[in-house]
C-alpha cells in the first residue's frame, strides 16, 4: 500500500491529473516520488500518443503532432518546460551562482527563456513530422519515459544547490536509494520492448552522457542542481531521444 501511495503522490506532484480518491500526504513518501517518475512519463506519453492517434484520423500529420505536444504540456502544467525556461534565463543572463539561483526563482520570462522554448518546440515538431505516423505514439511514450529516468542520474550523482528550506522542490530533492534507482531503471527500459530492433538502445548512453555532462556543468556553475535543472535536462533529453530514434528507425 505504501508504494501505491508513493506512486499516487508522484502522479499528483508531477502532473495536473486528479485521482478519484484522496491520497494521504506524507513527507517521506513525497521524497520517494522520483522512484515512479518513469511511470509518470509513461502516463503523460501515453496520453500524448492517444491524442496524436485521434487527431491523425481527421487532421494532417503536422497538426496532429502539434496538438499532441500541447496535450502533454496541459497534462503536466508545463512543469518541465518552465524549468527549462528558467534555466535558459538563469544561465543566459546570470554571471554568478547567487544571481543564477535568484533568476531561476523569478517568475518573469526573459528573452533567453522565450527563445529557448521556441527552439525546443520547433525541434520537437521538426523531428516528429519526419517520423512515420505509425511510430510516433511509441516514440512519444519512450521519449517521455526515458527523459524522466535520466533526471535520476543527476539527483543521484550531485547535491541540491539550494538550502532545502528555500526550495519549492524541497520534498523531492533527496536522492532515492540505489535499489529504487535500479527499480526506476527497469521501468525506464520497458518502452524498448515496443521496438523490433536492439539499435534503439543507443538512446540510453546518449541521455546518460548528456545527463552526466549537464550535472557536471550545473555543479561548476551553481554548486549542484535545482528542480529547474532537472526539468531542463528532461526536456533536452526528450529531444535527444526523438532524434536518436529517428536516426535508428529511419523516416
Amino acid at each position: 500500500m505504501r508504494e501505491l501511495n508513493i506512486l499516487f503522490s508522484s502522479i499528483l506532484y508531477f502532473t495536473r491529473l486528479s485521482l478519484p480518491f484522496k491520497v494521504e500526504y506524507r513527507k517521506e513518501n513525497q521524497q520517494l516520488a522520483l522512484t515512479w517518475f518513469p511511470l509518470v512519463g509513461a502516463i503523460v506519453g501515453g496520453l500524448a500518443a492517444l491524442v496524436f492517434w485521434l487527431m491523425s484520423l481527421y487532421l494532417p500529420h503536422t497538426v496532429a503532432v502539434i496538438v499532441s505536444l500541447g496535450a502533454s504540456v496541459l497534462v503536466t502544467g508545463a512543469f518541465h518546460e518552465d524549468g527549462f525556461a528558467d534555466v535558459c534565463d538563469a544561465f543566459g543572463g546570470g554571471y554568478s551562482k547567487d544571481q543564477r539561483l535568484k533568476i531561476m526563482k523569478d517568475s518573469r520570462v526573459g528573452a533567453y527563456a522565450l527563445i529557448g522554448v521556441v527552439i525546443l518546440f520547433a525541434l520537437k515538431i521538426a523531428l516528429l513530422i519526419e517520423i512515420q505516423p505509425l511510430w510516433i505514439p511509441v516514440i512519444l511514450i519512450t521519449s517521455h519515459v526515458l527523459s524522466r529516468w535520466s533526471t535520476l542520474i543527476i539527483s543521484m550523482g550531485w547535491n541540491y544547490a539550494r538550502p532545502t528550506e528555500e526550495s519549492k522542490s524541497r520534498d523531492t530533492s533527496h536522492p532515492i536509494s540505489w535499489v529504487r534507482f535500479f527499480g526506476a531503471t527497469g521501468l525506464g527500459l520497458l518502452p524498448f520492448l515496443l521496438f523490433d530492433s536492439w539499435w534503439v538502445l543507443v538512446t540510453i548512453p546518449v541521455v546518460t552522457l548528456f545527463s552526466w555532462l549537464a550535472g557536471s556543468w550545473f555543479q561548476k556553475r551553481i554548486g549542484g542542481y535545482t528542480g529547474d535543472c532537472l526539468g531542463s535536462v528532461q526536456q533536452v533529453n526528450e529531444v535527444l531521444v526523438m532524434a536518436s530514434l529517428l536516426l535508428v528507425i529511419g523516416h
